[in-house]
């Protein structure tokens, strides 16, 4: 069927599951640090209009710059108000106490907030104010605002489910049936992301900090993401090559952590260009190198080719060559699959072609920057979310999308669902196949507390029929 019908369809019956049912809060949940929360407010995660402590109604009209200097977080701001558009900045604290504790109360910096956002505070009202004695609109932000893909997820056990009977007497077609509609709705809602990040920061900001988060894997898409909102698009294409590229390895605090006489010869000299212009730039992003502001890379367990180093690396030859690679996403007009996936796997660099980390030795033969399998996931996150909207006969071409090579999530999903069953490897061929399974495994599988035993998904499975619930 055409996009979007079966998406809608796939809704309705995976709305149909939990009518009636309230959803319970989740144990376990990792609290969120200050730059996460940061991060995801400025990528607007949760939202654009609130309700005040007061009661009143505000919209966040323009989320402003994320700032590096001492001062407020975010400068450059429109809060529409009832009253009118007040036009200041936007404090972002983890306990609304943090305001009296940082100083913020009698620091004239912190005098034209027009906002003071926050997670956690005391039962007792703490009121925000300036030096000047001014109120500031205080809004309490919570978890539950968070879009479901933002949020942190939980894996279910990797064994075969009840759903697993229903589904081997199911016809072939009625599985791929259920499997299209499940990766459709699956890219409906990662393009309502996009979307959301086009109208507030702006088509290329929105496709740019995309792709840099695909560059960060699973690991370390948060980190690549507070990269790519920190240091937009715009103000690094203004940049030569180098001075961008000390930048960015500068921000990310690599620079930092290693040691000059700990490296090889040719890192010497590469890491001596950076900190030539490095240096330069360093005492006005000296906030962003603290302990609380400087981004967590996780580096355990990751592959050397996937190591972040090379991941920046990879990003800073793909800045190099922007303008070639945007054509292709500015519309659906200009997009070619080939053209596209062409222009990523191309990318060299003089150093990380060659090299795995700042630390390694040299590579003994030349390596690919972005492989096939990033250009799948690419393709699958960030290009056809982006398009298909735009162009419904796209998804005939995104059908035809060949499966990425490794992936364990969809192993578990297809374990969970399928079990050892024959017919199992032919529901894994293709992408959409990959993207529906773990639609359908993040929507019952993760949602499910009960061991599976009272999960209504098996039982829902006979109502399905090429689409109709």
């Amino acid at each position: 069927m055409s996009y979007p019908v079966l998406a809608q369809q796939y809704a309705l019956f995976r709305d149909s599951m939990y009518e009636g049912v309230a959803e319970l809060p989740l144990h376990g949940e990792s609290a969120l640090t200050e730059l996460e929360l940061q991060s995801l407010w400025f990528a607007g995660e949760l939202g654009s209009e609130f309700t005040t402590t007061c009661g009143k109604r505000v919209a966040v009209r323009d989320f402003g710059v994320w700032n590096h200097a001492a001062g407020p977080d975010f400068t450059g701001c429109a809060v529409q108000t009832e009253g009118g558009v007040l036009k200041g900045e936007i404090e972002l604290d983890p306990d609304v106490r943090d305001w009296e504790r940082h100083g913020h109360a009698t620091n004239p910096a912190y005098e034209r907030v027009a906002l003071h956002l926050y997670l956690e505070g005391p039962e007792a009202r703490a009121f925000t104010r300036t030096a000047g004695h001014r109120e500031v609109m205080q809004v309490r932000l919570s978890r539950d605002m968070l879009r479901d893909g933002a949020r942190p997820q939980l894996l279910a056990e990797a064994r075969l489910g009840r759903c697993a009977t229903p589904l081997r007497e199911m016809e072939p077609a009625r599985v791929r049936s259920l499997l299209e509609a499940a990766a459709q709705y699956r890219l409906q809602r990662k393009s309502a992301k996009l979307q959301a990040l086009v109208k507030l920061h702006g088509r290329e900001q929105a496709v740019y900090q995309a792709l840099s988060a695909a560059m960060g894997y699973r690991n370390n898409q948060r980190p690549f993401t507070i990269l790519a909102q920190r240091l937009p698009v715009k103000k690094l294409l203004k940049l030569g090559a180098l001075e961008r590229e000390a930048l960015l390895f500068g921000v990310s605090g690599f620079l930092e952590s290693v040691r000059y006489e700990d490296t090889q010869p040719d890192t010497r000299a590469y890491l001596r260009e950076l900190w030539s212009e490095w240096w330069k730039q360093r005492e006005q992003y000296t906030n962003w190198l603290t302990e609380v502001q400087r981004p967590v890379w996780r580096i355990g367990g990751a592959r050397p080719g996937n190591h972040p180093q090379r991941r920046l690396g990879a990003l800073c030859a793909m800045l190099g060559k922007w303008k070639g690679v945007y054509a292709f996403l500015k519309d659906a007009k200009t997009w070619s699959r080939e053209g596209f996936s062409e222009a990523l796997l191309e990318l060299e660099h003089d150093y990380w072609s060659g090299h795995y980390t700042l630390l390694a030795n040299p590579a003994t033969k030349p390596l690919a920057l972005v492989g096939g399998t990033r250009v799948q996931e690419i393709l699958a996150n960030v290009c056809y979310p982006l398009l298909v909207p735009e162009n419904g006969k796209l998804w005939a071409d995104y059908l035809e999308l060949p499966a990425m090579l490794d992936n364990q999530k969809v192993r578990r999903a297809a374990l969970r669902l399928f079990g050892e069953h024959p017919e199992a490897g032919s529901y894994q061929k293709r992408l959409y196949h990959q993207q529906g399974l773990l639609q359908i495994y993040e929507d019952y599988c993760l949602e499910d507390d009960s061991g599976c035993a009272e999960c209504p998904f098996p039982e829902k499975l006979r109502g399905w029929q090429f689409g109709a619930v």
